[in-house]
């Protein structure tokens, strides 16, 4: 996201307004739209400038030492474009990988913050959060899951957040979003720098959080959903248990717990947790699956669980298969990279989250 003489972009806006703020630019010099297209010598001057005043090297690129000066100073690091938010530098995101977007947020139409609720999802390794938003990839080599189409035709009232984890990159490590209360820092850094009308956010305020990992998203998945110091309410697992069964099995039998104790109370039932696993055939994701499926089962005879809770099934289901169970455990009649895709829709439609108004 470095920017220069020439550089353009929808960061240049937000750079260009923190300069007027500093009072190191003139408004008269952005014209009438107090902005420039381009990153023009007027933007450039005032850089070295700011760079000069905090003992920097005055070369007017925005370079990772001037933007984070730039955030002590209060600059925010915000895109906002047309569907979604870009946040930037986010001091708990996964890396210092300043060149791109830290998370992505986006809030449908109908989005009410007076019952905030949150899905986080967590792509697979080699992609990036604004592919996986989009419904039609940008490269072909990159499979998208199509989260805004999704989410609006689920008609629920949520917002949605993608922290990046590796940009397009072969790696599943999770960085800072493995530690303790990663997705609580997350969470509350994201609503203290979203801009109107999404501003004042709190997680305090949530009322119900859905946790979604595909593919090599595991490792963030099974910190969070366990440590990240936040009540996950919901995990669905699409092709992702690669490993950590220790962790996501604790997450079940902490699930099919409520389940038991809610099951006579229809309200108790409805704001107890969830978990989905659904996995291919071809996915590296089957015996684990087929196994964890196995405990799910003994614990649910155990706990005398009525039969219409848990389902698991081996046999490859379509989305309009999809179980109503609160714990579901399926293979699914698609391939890995299409998963996402296909099945988001429905699980969201059958989650816990509200509907949107109108």
């Amino acid at each position: 996201m470095w920017m220069q003489l020439g550089s353009s972009g929808p960061l240049l806006r937000s750079w260009q307004q923190f300069l007027l703020a500093q009072q190191l630019l003139q408004a008269a010099e952005l014209g009438d739209t107090g902005a420039c297209a381009v990153f023009d010598e007027a933007t450039a001057a005032a850089t070295r400038r700011y760079q000069s005043l905090h003992g920097m090297r005055a070369d007017g690129i925005v370079g990772e030492q001037t933007l984070r000066q730039a955030q002590k100073d209060g600059y925010a690091a915000v895109a906002v474009l047309p569907e979604y938010t870009l946040l930037y530098g986010l001091r708990s995101g996964a890396s210092d990988d300043w060149e791109h977007p830290a998370a992505l947020v986006h809030a449908p139409s109908t989005f009410a913050a007076s019952a905030l609720s949150v899905v986080v999802y967590l792509h697979g390794i080699k992609n990036n959060i604004e592919n996986v938003v989009r419904a039609t990839p940008a490269d072909e080599a990159f499979p998208v899951a199509d989260l805004l189409g999704q989410l609006g035709r689920a008609q629920r009232n949520a917002l949605l957040v993608v922290p990046e984890l590796h940009y397009n990159f072969h790696n599943a490590d999770p960085g800072r979003l493995a530690a303790p209360g990663a997705l609580r820092s997350l969470l509350d850094e994201i609503f203290a720098r979203l801009p109107a009308p999404l501003d004042g956010l709190q997680t305090a305020a949530l009322q119900r959080l859905v946790l979604i990992s595909h593919s090599g998203g595991y490792h963030a998945a099974a910190a969070m959903a366990l440590g990240g110091g936040l009540r996950v309410d919901e995990l669905y697992l699409l092709d992702s248990l690669y490993g950590h069964e220790e962790e996501f099995t604790a997450f079940l039998t902490d699930t099919l717990a409520e389940l038991a104790t809610g099951a006579a109370d229809e309200q108790r039932l409805g704001q107890a947790r969830r978990f989905f696993n659904l996995y291919t055939r071809g996915g590296g994701t089957a015996e684990q699956s087929r196994a964890q499926a196995q405990k799910a089962r003994a614990a649910a005879a155990r706990l005398q669980l009525p039969e219409s809770l848990v389902f698991t099934t081996d046999e490859p289901l379509a989305p309009e298969a999809l179980s109503d169970a609160k714990v579901v455990i399926q293979r699914v009649a698609v391939g890995h990279s299409e998963l996402p895709q296909t099945f988001i829709e429905p699980l969201l439609q059958r989650s816990g989250l509200a509907g949107g108004p109108g």
